[in-house]
């Protein structure tokens, strides 16, 4: 008997290594897991570079930035969980916050798209006026913007950024 389950256990063994399915697994979730802090990094320094642009030009810093990545560490891979980026000006305030990973059988997993997101724009002196709308990050690093309806809408470009930094300081 003890021959039979070495010889299953071998063969079993042989097509896991030929198939490479248990290791594609693996590896495929710590790609998504650096996929998702590359691409969540590259969308600060994207917003964080224009307002930093705005203030070089100043005599002093107008934009104030407020950078929060909270980073889950998983397997050597830093994760920005719960990240949060301000850009505040006078009495407006833009926020982008990313969605922490939930956790699906005690792992840390991200539902749905690889990331989400949601831009929040907020002027103290009319709080009643708060809007804000939601992005879902795709696998190839395009932010794109969750219609009312669920689907995905128009991506996020940088003239979309533009805008919304034109909005803070008007």
């Amino acid at each position: 008997m003890r021959d039979w389950v070495r010889a299953v256990a071998e063969k079993a063994e042989r097509k896991m290594a030929s198939n490479g399915r248990v290791g594609r697994r693996a590896n495929r979730e710590k790609e998504r897991f650096t996929l998702r802090a590359r691409h969540v990094k590259q969308l600060f320094t994207d917003v964080e570079g224009l307002a930093s642009a705005i203030n070089k030009e100043l005599a002093e810093q107008a934009i104030k930035l407020h950078r929060a990545l909270n980073p889950k560490n998983l397997g050597g891979i830093e994760v920005p969980d719960g990240a949060r980026l301000a850009l505040e000006f006078l009495e407006r305030r833009l926020e982008v916050v990313v969605q922490p990973l939930a956790s699906i059988g005690g792992k840390p997993a991200p539902l749905g798209p690889l990331a989400t997101a949601s831009i929040i724009q907020y002027d103290r002196s009319d709080p009643s006026a708060a809007d804000w709308f939601d992005l879902s990050l795709r696998d190839d690093g395009a932010w794109l913007r969750k219609s009312p309806d669920g689907g995905a809408g128009a991506s996020l470009t940088e003239k979309d950024v533009q805008q919304l930094i034109e909005w803070l300081v008007s």
